[in-house]
Order: structure tokens, then sequence, then C-alpha cells
């Protein structure tokens, strides 16, 4: 994104550069007007309508009369007058800020850029981080260190953007728990144990779902917040 100084600067060059253009000033032929008269009355020289900056203009058909035919001239016709271009002093070094500024321009662009992706890097950071520990102190009552088999299987999804994470937890083969359909009372005590344990304030747990066999669990970081205890 540009910054608005320096699309006002853009601006103002591009006006003058309009400003200097040549311009056009025309006055209506009056009934008995002679290219002489007009010549004279206009420029004060009666030869001024041979050269190039004296035209006679057809409004009515948007062209301008060939001087072959200023002798047939009428009213409702216009004499016209050529400004010449304005020639503004050039600053000394105006090209070198010119630069300057559209460098400033996409340093500033670059760095907002940069900082947006540190911030997405450093939620989707911050949420898997929640994310891990929340799965590892669920499931921590449930291991049984006799029996080698995982316990129960889980899944982080996480949503940088909306600052979210979804937990999904479903109970391995030849379990049942975790489940909704008849454990939901022990899920949601469980839930509330491990968000107790780990303390971050940051983050809240919403309504609980069931998506097919897992145990869906919708967690919000709220970014202005810090984690208890932390930076």
């Amino acid at each position: 994104m540009v910054p608005p100084w320096v699309a006002l600067v853009l601006a103002g060059i591009a006006a003058e550069a309009a400003a200097a253009a040549p311009r056009l000033i025309c006055y209506p032929v009056m009934p008995g007007d002679t290219v002489t008269a007009l010549s004279l009355r206009l420029t004060r020289d009666p030869q001024s309508w041979r050269g190039a900056s004296f035209q006679i203009l057809d409004p009515v058909g948007s062209r301008f009369i060939a001087k072959a035919d200023y002798r047939y001239i009428h009213a409702g016709l216009q004499a016209c007058l050529v400004e010449p271009a304005l020639v503004r002093p050039t600053v000394p070094g105006m090209g070198w800020w010119l630069l300057i500024l559209l460098c400033s321009s996409g340093a500033a662009a670059l760095f907002a850029l940069q900082s947006s992706i540190d911030r997405r890097k450093a939620t989707s950071q911050a949420l898997q981080t929640f994310g891990t520990a929340f799965v590892r102190e669920f499931e921590r009552p449930l291991i049984d260190e006799r029996c080698p088999q995982p316990v129960l299987r889980a899944e982080v999804c996480l949503s940088p953007d909306r600052h979210s994470l979804e937990v999904r937890l479903a109970p391995t083969d030849g379990r049942r728990y975790p489940n909704l359909a008849d454990h939901r009372t022990n899920v949601e005590y469980d839930i509330e144990r491990v968000m107790n344990l780990l303390n971050d304030r940051r983050f809240t747990c919403g309504p609980l779902r069931a998506r097919g066999s897992w145990v869906a669990i919708p967690l919000q970081m709220a970014p202005d917040l810090r984690k208890e205890g932390g930076t």
C-alpha cells in the first residue's frame, strides 16, 4: 500500500505536468469580422493569422479551418490562440527525491507484509503449542504403562487467521473413551481439568461437537491477552 503522503506528492507532480501542457484560448467571430481584423484585435498584429498559433475553429464540425479558407469566415466560428506551454524551472535533485519517495513506499509495504507474516507465524506457533499440550494432558491419565498401544487418536486443526484451533479426539480400536454419546460428562470434566492445568488464560473452550467418532473441541485464543506467568 502506498502511504498517503507519497500519493499526494505524485498527484502534485501529475498536476504540474498537466498545467505545463499548451492551452487553446478561443474568442467568438462576430458578424463582419475579417481574419485581419481578428488578428489585430487579438494579437495587435494584422499578420499573426498566418502563424501556427492562430487558428479558426468550427465548433459544429469540431475541426480547424484551413488557412486558405479564412476569407470565408462568418459568425459562429471561433478565433483561437494557442498559448505556449508553461516552462517551469527544473528543481535540482527532483529525480532523486522522487526515487527516494518511491523506495520509501516500497520499503514500508515490505515491512507491513513481513510484519503480517511474522504475526501469523507467531499465532500458528502459539496455537500448535497449546493444542499439543492439550492432547498430552488429556491423554496422560488414560495411559497404561503395561500397554504400549496408544489410548486415543488425536488431531489438531489450526485457523491462524481466526486465532482458533480445534482439537479432535477419538478412542482407538477396542476402546470407547472419549465419546459424547455416553461419556459427555466425563469428557467435559477432563477438558475442564486440562484447561485448569495448562492455565493459559488466552484460550477459552467452546461448545463440544461430535464429528462421527471424533469429539471436536473448539478453542479460541484472545491475542491481546498474555500467557499466565509469561510475557
